[in-house]
């Protein structure tokens, strides 16, 4: 089972995929997406995802991930990274971080991240065709990498904030996303400041006190929301998926709910 952002044109492939995949695979866990494994451990299941959504000659795009602010722009003519196939899945590793950008090219790539409980995003300009996916949870977003996505756009392609349309996927709900006085301090000190917060982008704010002392309870959706406002996205431009992935247990895995991460959701464009 996947999801896909009425945001997008029907043209542009892509999903959120939950831990179903669009076709039945093998073995006694009809449950299971993609395991905490390599990528050579799990080209099966990539492959069903590819084929399921894209083409069996399309060749996946990855980062590892590494909760950061970086963000890689890929030129398809002069590709970057190392290039495996593995059981006839070719995908290319770009190296270490949490955003890449690809400008429209007629070559048969698809981007990927994956997730457990943090914020799957992609976006996408109509008029030229460039896509990305970014990978953000508490440590990507007090490093910025909503800001990050935003200004390589705009330095590198010459496009502009409100030019970007920006689907947000499935992520874990501020009810069950505790932590510490730490996160807050951090996010505060990154730009979420509480007086953000104060009716400019119309949206609730990022985190509210924990009964437990020196805990806050935390909104990675509100948070990126009211960040890309800031930066200049449209309201209309942003369509946030609000299915958590700690309540929706036969929909997706959780890090929080389960205590570690027994599989990932995968998140496509193409």
């Amino acid at each position: 089972m996947v999801f896909e952002s009425d945001l997008f044109p029907v043209t542009l492939k892509h999903a959120f995929a939950t831990r179903r995949l669009p076709k039945e695979k093998p073995g006694s866990d009809s449950h299971s997406n993609f395991r905490i494994d390599s990528i050579e451990e799990t080209s099966g299941w990539w492959t069903q995802l590819r084929d399921g959504i894209f083409s069996p000659d399309h060749t996946c795009i990855v980062h590892k991930q590494v909760h950061s602010g970086t963000v890689r722009v890929v030129d398809p003519d002069n590709p970057v990274g190392t290039e495996h196939e593995t059981g006839g899945f070719r995908y290319r590793v770009l190296g270490e971080g949490d955003a890449i950008i690809r400008p429209f090219c007629r070559k048969k790539t698809f981007l990927t991240i994956t997730t457990a409980d943090c914020l799957p995003c992609i976006v996408y300009e109509p008029e030229s065709g460039t896509v990305a996916v970014v990978h953000a949870g508490w440590r990507g977003l007090a490093a910025d990498i909503p800001g990050n996505t935003i200004r390589a756009f705009k330095k590198d392609l010459g496009i502009e904030p409100g030019q970007l349309l920006w689907a947000i996927g499935p992520s874990i709900d501020i009810d069950n996303y505790e932590v510490g006085n730490e996160v807050v301090a951090a996010m505060e000190t990154a730009g979420y400041a509480e007086t953000d917060w104060q009716g400019n982008y119309d949206v609730d704010p990022g985190w509210r006190k924990s009964r437990r002392r020196d805990h806050f309870m935390l909104d990675l959706q509100a948070c990126i929301i009211m960040r890309l406002r800031s930066l200049g996205v449209k309201s209309d431009n942003i369509d946030a998926c609000h299915l958590s992935t700690f309540e929706n247990t036969n929909l997706f895995y959780s890090y929080r709910r389960d205590g570690e991460i027994k599989g990932l959701q995968a998140t496509v464009v193409g």
